[in-house]
């Protein structure tokens, strides 16, 4: 039987989820699920613009999980590698689909996140400004201030330096900044 340990870092507690789903736990695979669940689809729907293929990312991101959960060996943080998934899965689905065919209102209340009090006509502003990006900082964008990953991780995922994690933030406000004031 899983016993729950007390532990002072919730990195520390996901490590143990994480061990216990390699040894076939399902309680820690269901903590682990709702732990970070909404960070993902949010993160997978911003990228795709599809609620069910969002929620397909976030299923396939969690079967793989389950499968090669005793894989893990421990170099990022577990949520690094969760998200590593995610990006791998979004990736492979806009590769598959091609260009995207859902018009911008599709996706304009998944970019900000579900309290903030602005215009849906400035969602759609913000969200216009983030889909004008190269591809690499739109995912630095998405993961820094949507999935809530420090730029440690970021690094990890994109497999590229922090410093360049950091530049593409800079470019990236840069030309948002730049774009936002054009549409005003």
């Amino acid at each position: 039987t899983f016993r729950r340990r007390k532990v002072g870092d919730g990195m520390d507690n996901d490590l143990m989820l994480l061990e216990s789903i390699g040894q076939g736990c399902t309680e820690s695979y269901c903590e682990l699920y709702q732990r970070y669940k909404d960070r993902i689809h949010r993160f997978a729907h911003s990228r795709i613009r599809d609620c069910d293929v969002a929620s397909d990312i976030l299923q396939e991101t969690f079967l793989t999980v389950w499968k090669t959960a005793r894989n893990f060996a421990g170099g990022s943080a577990v949520s690094t590698w969760l998200f590593g998934i995610a990006v791998n899965k979004v990736r492979e689905e806009r590769r598959r689909r091609g260009p995207d065919a859902l018009p911008l209102t599709a996706a304009s209340t998944i970019l900000i996140a579900p309290d903030f009090t602005t215009s849906s006509d400035m969602r759609l502003t913000v969200l216009g400004a983030v889909q004008s990006l190269p591809e690499e900082q739109q995912e630095v964008v998405l993961l820094a201030y949507y999935a809530r990953l420090p730029y440690l991780d970021i690094a990890a995922i994109q497999n590229v330096p922090v410093g360049t994690v950091k530049s593409r933030m800079s470019l990236a406000k840069k030309t948002m900044l730049s774009t936002l004031q054009r549409g005003m």
